[in-house]
C-alpha cells in the first residue's frame, strides 16, 4: 500500500487560535481577552507554545503554557472546522518551520529512501519511547 506524508503549514495566530479553540470545546477556555504574547519553543516531545493574554475583565495578564500533544489535538479540531483534509489513522507530529509549526502526518510508512522529513518523525517517536 502507497505511504503518505502530509505537512500542513501553521502560521503563530492559527496556531494560537486553534489552542483557544480547542480550549473552549474541551470546558477549560482561555480568558478572553489580547493575546500579548505568543511563543513557540521546543521540548521535549516536539514544541510546546507559551502565551500571555491579558483579559478583557482587567484581571491580572494570564500565562499559559501547552505542551505537544495539546497543541496536536488544537490542530487537528481546527482541521476538522476548517475543512482541511487530514487522515485520521495517520501518525502525527509537530516541528517548528521558522515562525511556522508543521503538522506533520505519515500514513503506512515502512521501508527505506524516505524523505527527511519522514526520518525525523520516525526517530522522534523512537525517543519518545525510549524515554518513555
Amino acid at each position: 500500500m502507497p505511504a503518505e506524508i502530509r505537512h500542513i503549514v501553521f502560521s503563530a495566530a492559527e496556531v494560537a487560535a486553534a489552542i483557544r479553540e480547542y480550549r473552549r470545546n474541551i470546558g477549560r477556555p482561555l480568558a478572553v481577552g489580547l493575546l500579548r504574547r505568543f511563543e513557540m519553543q521546543p521540548a521535549t516531545g516536539g514544541v510546546r507554545a507559551l502565551f500571555d493574554i491579558v483579559p478583557d475583565s482587567g484581571a491580572p495578564p494570564e500565562s499559559s503554557e501547552v505542551g505537544a500533544a495539546e497543541i496536536t489535538d488544537a490542530l487537528v479540531l481546527y482541521c476538522n472546522a476548517h475543512n482541511i483534509p487530514l487522515p485520521s489513522a495517520g501518525v502525527k507530529s509537530l516541528q517548528r518551520f521558522g515562525d511556522s509549526l508543521l503538522l506533520i502526518v505519515t500514513v503506512n510508512l515502512t521501508g527505506a529512501g524516505w524523505p527527511l522529513s519522514a526520518g525525523l518523525v520516525l526517530y522522534r517517536q523512537q525517543a519518545a519511547a525510549a524515554d518513555g
